[in-house]
């Protein structure tokens, strides 16, 4: 209970207590955490494999909010972790596609909603980079366009099942256009009783089918956060794993690893005294 009232303390004043974006993330105090958890954790991996430079994209920028929150938390992760942070988002520029099959959810989504304010973006960002057009068009030549650094976070907000599914053919190109494992993350999964998201229909479709079609690309739902019912976002965040990288299987333990099984190891020891402590007080009455 202590702990939910500091976290929503922070997160209310965390503007103010300007605190740096590792404690930020940890403590889940962001205004976009499931933006800040990709983003932070992308360049931590680029860091461990020595890397300079990684790119974020956003699929479905709409208002924009999304992307000028990553202009601004991608320079101070800049300057904490030292490793720079190119930010692209894709958008029709005019809203949704044509909404029309029944794995986009048409009783839910409508074409062109979600329009965008091209020219107040515009006049807003600093260094993202805008790629407009249907994301089925812009997808295929934006790596011999842009030329950006490796892809090390994807935050999609699509929506449709067929735009998601246009989207994840970005892998189908080189392994080197990206870090060997990639931090998603999926805005359309949960969602409510309205929505209906399933394996049938929407995003999550589009994931299923994709895997089945690729061999060494394989994006799956994390696992580290779902323990964490207190992160809300935690069943939108997946890896995609690039197992015919080059670099897929560089070493990125080190000292992290030995302190996560060093918490393991005291965990074990703590709820082995715990479980001698409980036996004494159950057996205790009947042994005497």
């Amino acid at each position: 209970m202590i702990g939910r009232l500091v976290s929503r303390f922070l997160k209310t004043t965390g503007k103010f207590l300007n605190l740096p974006p590792d404690l930020e993330v940890f403590l889940n105090t962001s205004a976009r955490p499931s933006y800040a958890y990709c983003v932070y954790h992308a360049a931590e991996l680029a860091c461990r494999l020595n890397l300079k430079r990684i790119s974020v994209l956003e699929f479905g920028v709409a208002g924009g909010n999304g992307l000028l929150f990553l202009e601004r938390f991608a320079k101070r992760v800049e300057t904490a972790v030292g490793v720079q942070i190119e930010v692209y988002g894709f958008d029709t520029g005019g809203g949704l596609p044509r909404v029309t099959e029944p794995e986009d959810l048409p009783y839910w989504f409508q074409s062109s909603q979600y329009k965008m304010q091209v020219a107040a973006l515009e006049s807003e960002r600093t260094s993202a980079t805008l790629v407009l057009g249907d994301v089925k068009d812009t997808v295929g030549d934006f790596f011999a366009k842009y030329k950006p650094a490796p892809v090390g976070a994807i935050l999609n907000d699509l929506d449709l099942y067929s735009s998601t599914s246009d989207s994840l053919k970005l892998f189908d190109g080189e392994t080197a256009n990206f870090l060997p494992r990639v931090f998603l993350y999926f805005d359309d999964i949960v969602g409510s009783e309205y929505e209906m998201y399933g394996d049938c229909n929407g995003q999550l479709l589009a994931i299923s089918e994709y895997n089945e079609r690729s061999k060494d690309v394989h994006i799956g739902l994390n696992q580290n956060l779902l323990p964490k019912t207190e992160i809300s976002y935690r069943y939108q965040i997946y890896y995609a794993h690039l197992r015919k990288h080059s670099m897929y299987g560089h070493y990125v333990g080190g000292r992290e690893q030995l302190r996560i099984e060093s918490d393991l190891q005291l965990q074990d020891a703590s709820k082995h005294k715990l479980n001698g402590r409980m036996k004494k007080v159950v057996e205790g009455p009947l042994l005497s």
